[in-house]
């Protein structure tokens, strides 16, 4: 990451930098996991809680989604959130949540949209990489001589490439983000010698596709259907890093409302929508997903 941004994001969040011990909060997918595993294999940090969307596996619009926080028994740490937008409290995300201009939002957040003021308006210039590549970036991984897979993987989480192969209007947003930004000029290059049908073939062949490649919660064990030995064998060809669920029981330790609500006129923040939020993002410029705790 260029030096700049770097220290947009660590200034007044040193501990992303410092050698104080905190547990992570895993969501329920790739980006999330991954990005748990770089923290683990930079800082020592352990997967401690699970936040799962849509826990309850609705599916009907007049139903209502339940998400639900899990916990390891045996941890007083403080919990960081990884690709899960906190509203509150220290977390690493690729989201935004910034309504206005001059909204003071989750200040422990490490996220570029936050430290370059992307806010509502400016919807379609937010960052539109991954968590992963954020970290990737952040903690200086390897980004040169990397084999085409882990190109490939890197650029395919969270779709990363669909700000790429997309209208040519929005192309340089992509590019500012991914080279200007992130310093990492050998993986736009690689999507400009590359195709979105390659990418599509990739995403397939690995199960990353709509409706996969999910984490979940099981007899108080975390579940996945990702495949966690074929990413892995990808990224052992350029990294020490190693994607996999811990062993430790997860505990219920609380249960939200998951709505998306219609953002109507210009509310000034979060709190306009919803009273206690948890967790949020915005899905579009005209709507929101919110997490509110119910127990």
């Amino acid at each position: 990451m260029k030096e700049e941004y770097r220290q947009k994001l660590l200034t007044g969040n040193e501990w992303i930098d410092g050698t104080d011990k905190y547990g992570l909060t895993l969501t329920d997918d790739l980006d999330s996991l991954l990005s748990c595993a770089i923290l683990q294999h930079i800082k020592g940090w352990n997967i401690e809680s699970a936040f799962i969307f849509n826990d309850n596996k609705v599916h009907e619009k007049d139903k209502q989604k339940l998400d639900c926080y899990y916990k390891i028994a045996d941890t007083d740490n403080e919990q960081i959130g990884v690709d899960f937008a906190k509203a509150e409290g220290k977390c690493f995300d690729n989201h935004l949540t910034q309504f206005t201009y001059h909204e003071e939002i989750n200040s422990q957040a490490i996220n570029l949209n936050r430290v370059q003021n992307i806010y509502r308006e400016k919807y379609c210039k937010k960052y539109n990489l991954s968590t992963v590549l954020l970290l990737w970036s952040l903690y200086d991984l390897p980004k040169t001589k990397l084999t085409d897979e882990l190109m490939m993987l890197l650029i395919a989480i969270d779709s990363s490439d669909a700000g790429f192969y997309t209208d040519k209007r929005w192309v340089g947003i992509h590019e500012y983000w991914i080279n200007e930004v992130l310093d990492l000029p050998e993986l736009l290059e690689f999507e400009r010698s590359h195709t979105k049908e390659d990418f599509n073939k990739f995403k397939r062949e690995l199960g990353l596709v709509k409706g996969r490649s999910k984490i979940w919660v099981e007899d108080k064990k975390l579940c996945t259907d990702i495949d966690l030995e074929a990413v892995n064998e990808i990224l052992w060809w350029n990294t020490d890093i190693e994607i996999k669920l811990p062993e430790a029981e997860f505990y219920r330790n609380g249960i939200y409302k998951d709505n998306i609500v219609n953002i109507q006129g210009f509310p000034s923040s979060i709190k306009t929508i919803c009273d206690n939020p948890f967790s949020y993002a915005m899905t579009s410029k005209y709507a929101v997903a919110v997490s509110e705790q119910v127990m």
